[in-house]
């Protein structure tokens, strides 16, 4: 019972007889509110409407009790229901029963259909929670699928997912991929390059792979697999590749290779930062001073420095020491 038909209630115990139209004023509350109250008391059956210009409210205690002795048939067939539901549990054990003694199915599934492929690819990207892993072994992809699977890629970045891809060099030679690729890894998704044999993927959150039905030929569909043991080898077919594969960055702009220097030349470019003298370098070393003179002659030629300590700070901002 609502606070309002209480007041409407306790207003009729204290005025037996009057009329409903009367309640608006005396409680000071909307007609609308009011009739809502009156509708719920005659439902409960608090009130005798017979002649709404002379309403009598029920005896306190009989229409408590009437609604205790309601209620309280209500719990009881509730309880009856809870306890129902354990009959359920002999029918759940029969089901589960007939599941084991069936023959093993393997949990992949065959999607032939282009369109439903793509539906399917759309609806697992949104739902996946972690990550999503890519191989694809082709050429660039022409301007129709790049203008789709950008907002795809974007909206997963967007909502935190992992990204991670690999392409072959193949994919570069169209500058509109190159353009797409530098946009992915700005957004935060990481790509690489091998030109390693790979079969096209996509896998997300390491609990299904899609790889088509025939690897030479993507359009005959795809197989969408579940199926945990075949999925962890894949993750780990993904991972070899991953680690032997170049960021997208070092592949086209390849950072400038680092000088290779012998651990005897380390240890001499170290020493001419400290040493006074050559016959001092050359015995902390262990060579002749003629050698270790040799030594400094080919560093400094290598680092373009007209004297020692200048050489030294040249491989100092060469990260040679």
């Amino acid at each position: 019972m609502t606070p309002q038909a209480e007041e409407v209630y306790r207003y009729f115990l204290r005025h037996r007889g009057e009329s409903v139209g009367s309640v608006p004023e005396a409680l000071g509350m909307d007609p609308d509110t009011v009739e809502a109250a009156i509708e719920t008391l005659d439902r409960l059956a608090m009130l005798d409407l017979t002649d709404r210009h002379r309403v009598i409210a029920t005896e306190p205690r009989i229409a408590i009790e009437r609604l205790v002795e309601q209620r309280l048939e209500e719990l009881n067939a509730e309880i009856r229901r809870v306890f129902a539901a354990r009959d359920a549990i002999s029918g759940f054990l029969e089901d589960k029963r007939e599941g084991d003694q069936a023959s093993v199915v393997l949990d992949i599934e065959r999607v032939e259909s282009g369109a439903r492929v793509r539906q399917r690819l759309d609806d697992l990207a949104f739902f996946s929670y972690k990550e999503t892993l890519c191989l694809h072994p082709g050429g660039p992809f022409n301007q129709v699928m790049i203008e789709s699977a950008l907002p795809l890629d974007t909206r997963s970045l967007r909502r935190g997912l992992s990204l991670r891809e690999i392409f072959h060099p193949q994919a570069l030679e169209d500058p509109r991929m190159v353009s797409y690729l530098r946009e992915l890894v700005n957004l935060g998704a990481e790509v690489r390059i091998t030109d390693q044999p790979m079969d096209r993927m996509l896998m997300y959150d390491r609990s299904v792979a899609v790889v088509p039905i025939d690897p030479k030929h993507d359009s005959t569909g795809a197989l969408l697999v579940r199926e945990p043991g075949l999925v962890s080898q894949l993750v780990i077919y993904f991972e070899g590749l991953w680690k032997a594969a170049t960021p997208l960055g070092d592949y086209i702009d390849p950072p400038a290779e680092e000088p290779t220097l012998s651990k005897m030349e380390q240890r001499v470019l170290a020493v001419m930062a400290t040493a006074d003298k050559d016959e001092i370098a050359a015995r902390e070393l262990d060579i002749s001073v003629r050698t270790y003179r040799r030594y400094v002659a080919d560093l400094m030629a290598r680092l373009g420095a007209v004297n020692r300590f200048q050489a030294a700070l040249r491989a100092k901002e060469e990260n040679w020491i």
